[in-house]
């Protein structure tokens, strides 16, 4: 982290400091006037002059926008706590495993899903992956136009993740239901009857299938529990996690890809010439449009960022999607360069508590780009496009939700 020192109570960090108050720009994640076209305008302004910047809304919080901040403190997670809850403000009196907890619980909670999360798990599903892509495009390939969004982007991380979990098409429906109505209701006391409700149901799901086991993940997550002995309701939550941000993170990005390539069907035949770029081509637009813009954290200790005092308890917001477009990590950051090498963009996070599912994630988004790219070449938009405008999920989420296409 640039600049980064351990400081006292009370220690003066002495010129320097960064503009404050009325001179400089604040992030307001519910701001309604956050469109992804102001929010990297803003990140730009923050990045430039205020890049440890004081918002006073929803209790107060610091925002680091420059890359090496917003990694450093992502990889820091004894000085930058996770168990304050990934909203801002919170949503529910109860966390949520693993992403708010913080070592030795959030390892425990990793053992659990790592049969879900392994990269070996993901390429053990890549044939399944592949079944469903096909059956979605023949879906609608005979049609000669689709809307890629609720035609592709959205069932085939619901499938993958039902598939996975032992459970059929109805509770795909369901888990896609709660999301949405998380999602209009984040924060207050809707979203709050929204968990509890998702809770209990999560609750039916496990005494079912202690009854009647298979070889699912969530019969080995319950044998597995035997020795950690977490209760329901913490499992419960678990899941409400996994599967939300599970299949929604994965539509964002995935959305966001066959955007991009919607609009540039010149970039097909080079990436069909050479498919072995796909994967390279994933990462820069990633890069370019975090499907998650955001990650709160909070102090454990006084520390100095940037020549900003920040004290113990207070929140501190990581800004991934600004921290992917700093010029001083990435050349040219607001442009795609499809094979821009290195790339390390932080669209999955950093440290132990980057995405789990980012090994499934890549798998279903390469396979369904492959396959699309093979069997609708030229695909190109046609209507109106719908993004997330301004950003959802708490001001967070980036994607797209309406993507008509013909070929």
């Amino acid at each position: 982290m640039t600049d980064v020192q351990d400081t006292r109570p009370g220690h003066d960090p002495g010129p320097g400091t960064p503009a404050t108050g009325a001179q400089c720009p604040v992030f307001d994640p519910h701001s309604p006037d956050l469109t992804p076209e102001r929010a990297y305008e803003l990140y730009e302004e923050l990045r430039s002059s205020c890049p440890v910047s004081r918002g006073e809304q929803h209790g107060g919080y610091w925002a680091l926008s420059r890359y090496d901040d917003v990694r450093a403190a992502a990889m820091d997670h004894a000085r930058f706590s996770s168990t304050g809850g990934v909203y801002v403000p919170a949503v529910s009196e109860h966390r949520f495993p693993p992403i708010d907890y913080d070592p030795p619980q959030h390892g425990a909670f990793r053992k659990l899903i790592a049969p879900l999360t392994s990269a070996a798990a993901a390429k053990r599903m890549e044939p399944a992956i592949q079944a469903t892509v096909d059956a979605l495009v023949d879906g609608f390939i005979g049609a000669g136009r689709a809307e890629l969004v609720e035609q592709m982007a959205i069932p085939l991380p619901l499938d993958v993740i039902t598939q996975l979990y032992g459970l059929g098409p109805q509770h795909a429906e369901d888990i896609r239901g709660y999301s949405l109505e998380f999602l209009e209701n984040s924060s207050g006391e809707a979203g709050q009857a929204v968990i509890r409700r998702v809770r209990d149901y999560w609750i039916e799901v496990f005494t079912e299938r202690r009854a009647n086991p298979g070889d699912d993940f969530i019969s080995q997550l319950l044998q597995m529990n035997a020795e950690l002995q977490v209760t329901d309701h913490e499992l419960a939550n678990m899941m409400f996690i996994l599967t939300y941000a599970g299949h929604d993170s994965t539509a964002l990005g995935l959305s966001n890809a066959l955007l991009y390539l919607a609009e540039h069907p010149e970039t097909h035949a080079r990436l069909l010439e050479d498919e072995s770029g796909i994967p390279v081509a994933i990462d820069e637009i990633l890069r370019f449009h975090a499907p998650l813009h955001w990650f709160p954290r909070v102090a454990t200790e006084d520390v100095t960022i940037a020549d900003q005092l920040v004290r113990a308890g207070e929140r501190v917001m990581l800004l991934f999607g600004s921290a992917n477009r700093d010029a001083a990590v990435f050349p040219d950051p607001d442009v795609v360069v499809l094979d821009r090498k290195p790339n390390r963009h932080l669209a999955f996070g950093a440290g132990i508590h980057s995405c789990p599912g980012m090994p499934l994630a890549k798998a279903e988004m390469r396979i369904a780009l492959t396959t699309v790219l093979r069997r609708i070449p030229g695909f190109h938009v046609d209507g109106e496009v719908e993004r997330t405008s301004p950003l959802e999920g708490g001001g967070r989420h980036l994607g797209v939700r309406r993507l008509p296409v013909t070929w």
